[in-house]
Parts: structure tokens; C-alpha cells; sequence
């Protein structure tokens, strides 16, 4: 790390140390430490219980066959199903949303059936059944279950057994979330920075041909705000089509596990304000609607700054690796993410933090 990004790293640890959370420009007014959410006082003797229900049993099936014979043609290319990690509060109503489509184009698959599966922690048990609509879309209204924790969700497409999973995580209102973009903020690489990124970079992940490098210390960051009771998001603009692969990525750099969130749409990938800057902003506000509370962002790009402001992020707590860090009162970050991962371990616990098994 260079000189100047130690310099702007150890001004917000200063900041946060003093209890003064102030923006990291000279005007900006220091709000006091009772009201900033990175200062929890103290945790609960007794914090709630966050259940991870996963690897539930199943009985695998090579299905049923299909209803039109159109579908059977589209499936003999590779599947490309897609399902977002989901948030809800404990027993109230969800909607998840299945994408089933097959081949290097994405062909969306129409008219058939979807079973949704929910992880009880013994088995994957059938919740739910839809059929895709003209986008290859299946939508389910389910109720969330009434303890905290993340449940694996599975989604069997009935025509020929293949399946897409994602995590459903039930969290009470007052959680409180920290954000990471990841191209260009976990990853060195930024894939928003081409916007041929559909054909030139996203498909070099997909088929293996690119293998991302990540920023030093960006896994040892993540896992310091989640061993304090934080949950993690990961909102990214890659394409649906890369969920799995984008977990699978997380977990082999030793991230923590968290929400992944990416684009459902082509025009949400483009990097600019009204393309992945409304995209994640829009989402994040989602999670304000439903009663949580992001206490902290990471980014690399000028759409991270807008997003994260938009949704009325605290600038102070808005970390900005690379050349645009510092921008719009962000705190600007310089080389990797040691400094503020050592600034975070000094940090206590969430106001409702939850035990991890």
C-alpha cells in the first residue's frame, strides 16, 4: 500500500476510534458515537440463534420428460438455470424467482414446471411448484420460516432433473449488513470497465478461461465484519448465469458466506448510474423497505459511490478501493484491504448479532 492510502485508511481509523464518524472531508459535521452503527456498545448476553440449514437429503431424478417437444431441443444445450439468494423475515411471505434457460445464448425455457425445494435441516422438502413464463421465469410465494438462518433453496426443473440452488436467508428486522461489490473490489479485475462484458469477459468466467485474482486481504476483511455478527452481501453486476459460479469463488478464496446478489437483466450489467448504479442501488433500498440496516460498503467504481449514497449509506463507512476511492466524501483506499480489515477487528459486535453454529 502506498503512502497516501495509509494515510486516508488511518484517518477513518482514527475517526472510528474517537467515536467520531465524520465524513473524510474537512467541512463535513462529526456525527457522535451513539449514533453510528459500526459502535455497537456492547452484544446481547445472549444473542439469537442463526440456524444454517444445508445439505439437506434428496432423491435425484433425471425427470419426467418435458411438456413441448421445443423444450426438449433447448435443453440439449448446457443449463444455465439461475436463482438469487433471498432475503425475508422470520414467517413472513417471499418471493423467489427461478431463471431456467440452457446454452451459451441463454435460451429461455417456456412452460414448464419448476419445483421449489426448502432445506428444513434433515431434508430438501418440495414447498412449492410454478411453470415458466415466456422469459423462462418461474415465481414462487412462499413463507419464510419462523426461525433466523439461512436455508438452502432447490430448484428441480421437473422436464429433465437438473437443478439451480441458492440460499434463503430469514433475518429479523434491525439486522444489520455490510455490502461488497466484487469485480474490481474483491477481485483485481474490474469486469464492468468493457461493455461488451456479456461477450468478452463474462463468458471467460463461465467456461473457466479466466480465473479472477483477488485483492489481498479482502477475504480476512469479509470474515472480520461476519465474526462480529454481521451478514455479509456480495452484489454484484455479473449476470444471473454466473451465481454458481461467483459462490463457488467466494468459497474457495475463503470468503465468508453471505447473499449473492447479481443482474437479472442484460441493460442492469452496463456500468453506468442508470444501468448497475440504479441496479444495486434499487436492491439495496429493498433491504432498507424490509427493516435492515447497512452499516458499511465496498466498491471500486463510480456507480459503488452513486449506488451506496443513493441508498443512503453513511459516506464514512463507504470504502472505496482503486483510483476512485476518496470521491464524493467516500473513505479511499489504496493497494489492499489489510488496513481496513485491522481497522474492523478493533471494531465491536453487531447491535443484533447472531451466533454462528
Amino acid at each position: 500500500m502506498d503512502r497516501k492510502g495509509v494515510l486516508c485508511v488511518n484517518a477513518a481509523v482514527a475517526m472510528l476510534m474517537l467515536g467520531c464518524c465524520g465524513r473524510a472531508d474537512s467541512n463535513a459535521t462529526p456525527v457522535p458515537s451513539g449514533e453510528s452503527a459500526l459502535l455497537p456498545t456492547a452484544s446481547p448476553a445472549a444473542p439469537p440463534t442463526y440456524r444454517r440449514c444445508t445439505g439437506g437429503a434428496w432423491a435425484p431424478t433425471t425427470g419426467r420428460g418435458f411438456a413441448h417437444v421445443r423444450s426438449g431441443v433447448i435443453a440439449s444445450a448446457t443449463p444455465n438455470h439461475g436463482m438469487q439468494d433471498v432475503f425475508a423475515r422470520p414467517g413472513e411471505s417471499a418471493r423467489i424467482t427461478v431463471k431456467a434457460s440452457y446454452g451459451a445464448a441463454g435460451k429461455d425455457l417456456e412452460d414448464e414446471g419448476v419445483v421449489l425445494m426448502l432445506d428444513d435441516c434433515q431434508f430438501l422438502r418440495r414447498v412449492a411448484s410454478a411453470k415458466t413464463d415466456d422469459d423462462g421465469l418461474a415465481v414462487f410465494e412462499i413463507v419464510a420460516p419462523s426461525e433466523p438462518g439461512a436455508y438452502d433453496l432447490m430448484a428441480l426443473i421437473e422436464g429433465d432433473g437438473t437443478t439451480t440452488r441458492a440460499a434463503f436467508h430469514v433475518l429479523p428486522v434491525g439486522t444489520q449488513l455490510v455490502v461488497f461489490d466484487v469485480d474490481g473490489t474483491l477481485t483485481t479485475d474490474d469486469a464492468e470497465v468493457n461493455r461488451d462484458v456479456l461477450d468478452e469477459h463474462f463468458h471467460h468466467i463461465a467456461d473457466g478461461r479466466y480465473a479472477a485474482e483477488a485483492y489481498p486481504e479482502g477475504a480476512a476483511l469479509a470474515q472480520a465484519w461476519a465474526e462480529r455478527g454481521f451478514v455479509i452481501v456480495y452484489l454484484t453486476g455479473r449476470p444471473y448465469w454466473l451465481l454458481d459460479h461467483t459462490r463457488k469463488w467466494l468459497t474457495e478464496g475463503g470468503y465468508p458466506t453471505g447473499v449473492v446478489h447479481a443482474t437479472s437483466r442484460h441493460r442492469d450489467v452496463v456500468p453506468s448510474v442508470e444501468g448497475v448504479g440504479e441496479f444495486k442501488a434499487a436492491y439495496l433500498r429493498a433491504l432498507n423497505d424490509l427493516g435492515y440496516v447497512t452499516v458499511a460498503a465496498h466498491g471500486n467504481a463510480k456507480t459503488d459511490v452513486w449506488a451506496y449514497a443513493a441508498a443512503g449509506i453513511p459516506l464514512e463507512q463507504t470504502f472505496i478501493i482503486g483510483p476512485h476511492g476518496g470521491e464524493g466524501g467516500t473513505v479511499a483506499v489504496h493497494g489492499d484491504w489489510s488496513r481496513v480489515a485491522e481497522l474492523v477487528r478493533q471494531r465491536g459486535r453487531a447491535r443484533q448479532p447472531f451466533a454462528r453454529p
